[in-house]
């Protein structure tokens, strides 16, 4: 399964660690060596997986990687590497699923429809599109689904691999992480131009009802 691809093919760097796990290279590479790190970390996407469809390359964020770091080892990205694979190949098997029968019935209607209702093609075009458009969100439902029951068999995994214990301190750490990434980062921009967090805080939300977009 592809992952990000066109930021996997601008990883050309020197990784700083590489893996192989079951015949398929993972390397790592810094985020903050990129120009990628603004796009993410400022979202909170610390680390990113992207693939070409065989190999595997994570983006990772300098201090996240340090305070992180048990959570990529080896035995703990097998079982993230089994989850991926097995996402890759529900999400193929559903869109295949609603894909081709789909299109089938697409085509047929337009063809019955070019024939015998020469008059109404326009609405009966119109409709198929609708129709298109509910089974593209039914699919992604499903998809959306059984990803998150895929995502919490391997977090169960992870969690029995490395102790609850371990477990819990990574998640805590984690949420550290995050605390002192956004306050240190909102502190020097006030610093820089003089705006309070506050003022930062209320451009965002007015930002946001102007047209009707929020950030992940």
């Amino acid at each position: 399964m592809k992952l990000n691809p066109k930021v996997y093919k601008q990883l050309t760097g020197e990784p700083f660690e590489t893996q192989e796990i079951n015949g398929k290279n993972i390397e790592f590479h810094y985020m903050n060596d990129t120009p990628f790190l603004f796009q993410f970390a400022s979202k909170g996407r610390f680390a990113i997986w992207t693939s070409d469809g065989n190999d595997y390359k994570v983006l990772i964020e300098t201090k996240y990687y340090d305070v992180m770091k048990d959570f990529y080892q080896k035995e703990v990205n097998m079982i993230w590497l089994s989850f991926l694979e097995r996402v890759g190949a529900i999400s193929k098997k559903i869109n295949m699923m609603f894909i081709i029968p789909t299109l089938i019935f697409y085509v047929l209607i337009a063809i019955v429809s070019t024939l015998l209702f020469p008059e109404l093609m326009l609405q009966i075009l119109l409709f198929m599109i609708v129709i298109v458009v509910i089974s593209n969100m039914f699919q992604g439902r499903i998809v959306n689904k059984r990803v998150r029951e895929e995502n919490k068999l391997a977090q169960d995994q992870i969690r029995e691999y490395l102790g609850t214990e371990e477990f819990d301190e990574l998640v805590k750490a984690q949420e550290e992480h995050y605390k002192e990434y956004f306050k240190f980062n909102v502190d020097e921009e006030e610093t820089n131009d003089g705006t309070s967090t506050e003022d930062k805080i209320e451009n965002t939300e007015n930002s946001e009802d102007e047209d009707g977009t929020k950030s992940n």
